[in-house]
């Protein structure tokens, strides 16, 4: 609950330090004298916007702080546990607002993120606005809290989860399948050009020695034509040509030795016969052999052919490329057959999420369809005693067939919230059909109902500072002395926070305080908390404008109720 409220230059409030009790703290005061102050810096506090808001003095900060004393609620609990805070005997969140705008957030003096301070609201105020009173209208709000009722909160916030992630991981699987989409022709073609360069069976440098090997065959006539003329002339004819150097040769010994270059010359001349002899063997050899043979040269000239086809269509140098790009089609096929592999994964994975997501909306939906008929009667129960004693109240809700679920895209039948749409039917009046709520309630009918939903709601969840911040528009007379009676009762079980035009509100009130709006030299605001005797007068002027000995005798009553 909240203990302590300190504020310091915000807005019409130079300082203030006001101490809050327990139950029912009702604040009041005339129009516009500043009433919502208080509630206006605990939504500060948690994270609300600071735009356009002016200080007191603007040449300082604005300084805002809360005492709550923490209650034993576990998830309360969890999240400071979460955000490394400590227990201890306060809890004290504080916000400042710098000359120029910015915001720093604290907890017990260490400082934190709006994001943390924000997450802390939920788990210790509620605050009720007249606006609210518009929210209810909404199925989404009225779903809402009806899953609070039914302590389905987790529940619903596991299926929100699974259902993002399922919805990303749906995402994925489409642009994976567009993406498969695209690459099948260059699937194809990869896969088409593999199985070219595959049969081809291509081998390293083939180009090289097929082009010598044809070229040795296109030649080979002349060269046999060659080699054997050249064995002719140089060994078989008479007076060969080897004939002669051999006489010469057998010359120039009988002389070598006379002189060193003749000894040279000789020695050239066998070297010469030497080599003639290699020259013939090399040439027999040859003609052993090469022999043309007009098959292997047009089997040589077709796979050159089909190798230069392949070289001029991949636009690659050689056959050494050729082997290269061969491998990278192997390796970018398994790639593509990998990609196909994991859309399948990814869809079979998908598709047995969908049946998980479908059983767990059909548990929200079960517990929600259980809680339903019960909330029901208890709001109008509760409803029936806010001066509405012929109101009638259901709850409709409306939940897709599972065959029909499961013959669509199923998650297109779903939302974050589930697979339900609820619908609170309401009728004022005996015998009027009961209608949706945002085509037959009154304003005043709606600050009522919403109000039954928080005495409702208070029963069954941990306490939490109820801020209703003038939900009693539209209200007067013995409704009035109904809607307090059962704030009352709601701070029996939860501390309540009430800004009220209503005498029979604040004559409810275990602490009250006034609100007075003062105009010297610069306007400020007071707030004061009032005694007994104070409290009389406030009620007073709250039931007449002006305070008479029979609205001070009207007053008496009302606090003696």
């Amino acid at each position: 609950m909240l203990s302590e409220i300190y504020i310091k230059n915000y807005i019409l409030l130079p300082e203030l330090r006001l101490q809050i009790g327990a139950g029912l703290t009702v604040i009041s005061g005339e129009t516009g004298a500043g009433k919502s102050i208080i509630v206006g810096s605990i939504g500060l506090i948690f994270g609300e916007s600071a735009m356009g808001l002016e200080a007191y003095d603007v040449s300082q900060p604005i300084y805002l702080e809360a005492t709550f004393l923490p209650t034993a609620d576990p998830e309360l609990n969890d999240y400071l546990q979460e955000i490394n805070t400590p227990p201890e005997d306060e809890l004290i969140l504080a916000r400042e607002i710098s000359v120029a705008g910015k915001s720093a957030y604290y907890i017990g003096g260490r400082k934190v993120t709006a994001a943390v301070m924000k997450g802390l609201k939920a788990l210790l105020i509620d605050f009720h606005h007249q606006r609210d009173q518009q929210k209810l209208l909404s199925n989404s709000h009225q779903l809402y809290l009806l899953d609070r009722y039914a302590d389905t909160i987790k529940l619903r916030d596991s299926f929100t989860q699974s259902f993002r992630e399922l919805k990303a991981q749906r995402q994925t699987l489409q642009d994976m399948i567009r993406r498969q989409n695209e690459q099948k022709q260059k699937l194809e073609l990869y896969r088409y050009q593999h199985e070219e360069l595959e049969k081809a069976a291509l081998e390293t440098g083939e180009d090289t020695l097929l082009e010598q090997e044809y070229e040795l065959q296109n030649n080979s006539l002349d060269i046999l034509e060659l080699s054997q003329s050249m064995k002719q002339e140089t060994f078989e004819k008479e007076d060969s040509i080897f004939d002669q150097l051999s006489l010469y040769s057998n010359r120039l010994q009988s002389f070598k030795t006379l002189n060193p270059a003749l000894n040279n010359a000789a020695q050239a001349l066998v070297e010469a016969m030497e080599a003639l002899r290699c020259v013939s063997s090399s040439l027999s050899e040859i003609g052993d052999n090469l022999a043309y043979n007009p098959a292997r040269l047009s089997a040589i000239e077709s796979r050159l052919n089909a190798i230069n086809e392949l070289l001029h269509k991949h636009k690659v140098k050689n056959v050494k490329e050729l082997q290269e790009l061969f491998q990278s089609r192997r390796q970018e096929i398994l790639a593509l057959e990998d990609f196909d592999k994991s859309i399948q994964e990814l869809s079979d994975k998908v598709e047995k999420e969908v049946k998980e997501l479908v059983k767990l909306a059909d548990l929200l939906s079960d517990k929600r369809q259980k809680a339903a008929v019960k909330l029901a009667q208890e709001l109008q129960n509760s409803i029936r005693q806010l001066a509405m004693k012929d109101a009638r109240l259901q709850i409709d809700i409306d939940k897709k067939p599972q065959q029909e679920i499961l013959q669509s895209d199923s998650l297109s039948a779903f939302t974050e919230s589930g697979q339900d749409r609820m619908e609170i039917l309401f009728s004022a009046n005996p015998g009027s059909s009961l209608k949706a709520l945002a085509t037959v309630a009154s304003g005043g009918e709606l600050s009522r109902i919403l109000l039954g939903i928080k005495e409702v709601l208070v029963a069954r969840e941990a306490p939490r500072l109820l801020i209703l911040d003038e939900i009693d528009a539209g209200i007067g007379g013995k409704t009035a002395e109904s809607v307090a009676a059962c704030i009352g009762k709601i701070a029996c079980r939860h501390p309540v926070f009430c800004i009220t035009h209503l005498a029979q509100i604040a004559a409810q009130a275990d602490t009250h305080i006034a609100v007075t709006k003062n105009s010297d030299i610069k306007t400020t605001v007071t707030l004061t908390v009032l005694s007994k005797a104070e409290r009389t007068r406030e009620l007073a002027r709250m039931l007449s404008g002006k305070i008479t000995e029979a609205s001070l005798r009207h007053a008496e009553e009302l606090r003696k109720l």
